[in-house]
């Protein structure tokens, strides 16, 4: 059958559907009360849980790689200052006297990967050091 224009170019009447079997494949309203549900079987959920438990292995083993690299970078740091500080009191800094001057000026040489700046302050002949890091930590190593 085939549509038969009009006049003004629009198409005639549409067939009728045909009628529906009383065997219809038509989906009901609720489907999942008809349907049977589909068995899990035991090696879909080993796989299941095995990709779980490497997921959330591999996020705590990424955790501890921040960690160890955050700390790592902080261990060679606190070494330098120590050495600094131990470099300043070797000069045995007057209890009457108050300064600040960078570490450059009492060890010479490159600062440890990752530090922006380092800060000798002596106070009253207590000598602290003040570290910078990249992306704004800091740290202070004073007795």
């Amino acid at each position: 059958m085939s549509r038969s224009r009009t006049k003004k170019g629009r198409a005639g009447p549409k067939p009728a559907a045909p009628p529906t079997p009383a065997h219809s494949t038509a989906i009901p309203s609720n489907p999942m009360k008809t349907r049977p549900q589909r068995e899990i079987t035991p090696e879909e959920r080993r796989r299941t849980a095995r990709t779980f438990w490497l997921i959330l292995l591999g996020f705590f083993a990424g955790i501890g790689m921040l960690v160890a690299a955050l700390a790592w970078q902080g261990k060679d740091a606190r070494d330098y200052a120590r050495s600094v500080r131990e470099a300043v009191l070797a000069g045995e800094p007057s209890p009457n006297a108050s300064y600040s001057v960078g570490c450059g000026q009492v060890k010479p040489g490159p600062l440890p990967r990752g530090l922006t700046d380092c800060d000798v302050q002596v106070l009253a002949g207590a000598v602290s050091v003040h570290l910078s890091f990249e992306g704004g930590r800091e740290y202070l190593l004073s007795r």
